[in-house]
């Protein structure tokens, strides 16, 4: 007679997990209509739902910053198989959970409710920032977003301990005669700018004449 190991036989995700997310995304598609009130309650339905998930594999040990291969396909599949996700959807929820135990710092065994507050003292109240937040990008500021849309960027890697390093240079489509466009764009902008500020400051000033004189004459009445 063939012995089960329990252990293997023990799901890498509780199914109530699925059901959680599958009632989210059930919700989530209920809220029609683009009024902020219905936006942020959809928003809030899936950051618990990324808490729920996040919080089944916080006991999960990375490897290399991701999870085991088979851990991941497992996960995967009762996504799509389980809580009735998309093959898209099922990967933003799964690469996005991964990389908040890579980033954030969640510890073993944590519950949704600790998740979700880790998620909040992020300042994460949606998928968009949650996504952004383990990617890197949300440390990113404008400026560095334009230099690196005009010249290139450097790639991201990671090292043997999954830690995100430098890569290789990737150049940019632009070369000079659009670096050039830009620096006369730039100059243009600049000036009209100036421009109008200087504009708003004799109009401000005109005004506060007026107000004076008019003050003046009423006090000498």
């Amino acid at each position: 007679m063939t012995k089960v190991n329990a252990a293997a036989a023990k799901p890498v995700v509780d199914a109530s997990v699925f059901s959680e997310i599958h009632a989210a995304e059930a919700a989530i598609g209920s809220f029609k209509g683009a009024a902020k009130e219905q936006t942020a309650a959809a928003n809030e339905r899936k950051v618990r739902a990324y808490a729920t998930l996040i919080a089944s594999l916080s006991g999960q040990k990375l490897v290399k910053g991701n999870l085991p291969r088979a851990v991941s396909n497992a996960v995967r599949t009762g996504l799509m198989e389980d809580a009735g996700l998309k093959e898209a959807t099922a990967k933003r929820y799964l690469e996005n959970s991964v990389g908040a135990l890579r980033e954030l710092d969640i510890p073993t065994q944590a519950t949704p409710e600790l998740v979700a507050d880790i998620l909040a003292s992020e300042n994460i109240t949606s998928e968009n920032q949650l996504a952004k937040r383990v990617s890197g990008e949300a440390d990113k500021d404008t400026v560095r977003n334009l230099a690196e849309a005009l010249v290139g960027k450097f790639t991201q890697r990671k090292d043997k301990d999954g830690n995100k390093v430098q890569g290789v240079f990737k150049a940019s489509k632009l070369d000079q005669e659009d670096w050039d466009r830009f620096d006369d764009m730039v100059r243009e902008l600049k000036a009209a700018r100036i421009a109008a500020g200087d504009a708003a400051l004799a109009a401000a000033s005109d005004v506060k004449a007026e107000n004076d004189l008019a003050n003046e004459v009423f006090n000498n009445l």
